[in-house]
């Protein structure tokens, strides 16, 4: 599983003195341009920072053991052209940054060393890459579901204040105490969502109430009984390099639905992030749901990526 430097077969490709080999620290920065590459070739514009490489690779130490069950980059004459990370439940990032003619080899390469991981491993593409959902085609992945990404303007001075139902207001989170009740409420629904994944405690913590990035104001809680009741609404927010706010996990426990709920935890979250002054915000949702759709663009989301998800038959 280490690899080695030579020639490297690929469903009958070769690609000469490409070299699979596990990543140390030292390789974060040339992984960050790597993956900075293929973003801007994507969307014009890198997504993140040598942080978030530090920060998924942190990932795949935590799901796989080691960078060394969970990681590749692949050199092409000793540089790095290509990385692979499994990060847990099944979920895997892929880039590459490699010359004209070898981008397709390599990157096949970098999904059949993943392949070897599991017949699990999901790899997603973005819709317009056709190549890539060929690639995949190609080594037996198919498309099983797809999801958005979509933005708005971190200027949220359009929007209006939360209206929060009776009896429901918002209180500050907790680290350390509400961490618990807070992961609780979340997963008694948050699998039901294809595409959701079912994170213990422990790793949950680890993935968003941590890191560089965690602003504990940016989790947003909201509790019933006049705010001494239970948790019933929550939205966890964070900021990717200083200009893209971000929100996830938003839940509305089921005794507290149909009340307007979703919508006052979201525009909450919308006002803390504006607060740090990002250029947009962005979350992400399953193409099916509808209703979560519908919502979104009643506060002035709009979609602008589409990722199809594939998975081995």
């Amino acid at each position: 599983m280490s690899g080695a430097t030579g020639h490297r077969t690929c469903n009958d490709l070769v690609v000469a003195d490409l070299e699979l080999r596990a990543p140390g620290d030292e390789d974060i920065e040339a992984i960050s341009l790597v993956v900075d590459a293929q973003d801007t070739a994507w969307w014009g514009e890198p997504d993140g920072d040598v942080d978030d490489v530090r920060e998924e690779l942190e990932r795949v130490r935590r799901a796989m053991g080691s960078l060394d069950h969970g990681a590749r980059v692949a050199l092409l004459d000793g540089v790095i052209v290509g990385v692979a990370m499994a990060v847990g439940h099944g979920q895997t990032s892929v880039a590459i940054d490699a010359p004209a003619g070898d981008g397709s080899t390599i990157r096949r390469v970098l999904f059949e060393w993943l392949v070897e991981l599991g017949d699990d491993m999901q790899i997603e593409s973005p819709a317009q890459d056709g190549e890539r959902l060929a690639d995949l085609d190609a080594l037996g992945f198919v498309p099983s579901r797809s999801s958005f990404e979509l933005e708005r303007s971190g200027n949220t001075s359009n929007l209006p204040d939360p209206a929060w139902p009776d009896g429901i207001v918002p209180v500050p989170f907790r680290l350390g105490v509400d961490d618990e009740e807070l992961h609780e409420m979340l997963y008694a629904f948050w699998t039901d969502v294809p595409g959701h994944t079912d994170r213990p405690i422990e790793e949950w913590r680890a993935s968003v109430l941590a890191g560089p990035w965690f602003d504990e104001d940016l989790i947003v809680v909201a509790r019933g009984d006049g705010g001494s009741g239970p948790i019933v609404g929550s939205v966890l927010g964070r900021t990717f390099t200083g200009t893209v706010g971000w929100i996830s996990q938003i839940g509305v426990a089921p005794v507290a639905r149909g009340l307007g709920l979703g919508r006052a935890v979201l525009i909450e979250s919308c006002l803390r992030l504006s607060a740090k002054e990002p250029r947009i915000i962005g979350l992400g949702v399953e193409a099916e749901n509808a209703n979560a759709l519908g919502l979104y663009r009643s506060v002035g989301f709009e979609i602008c990526r589409e990722w199809i998800h594939c998975s081995r038959t």
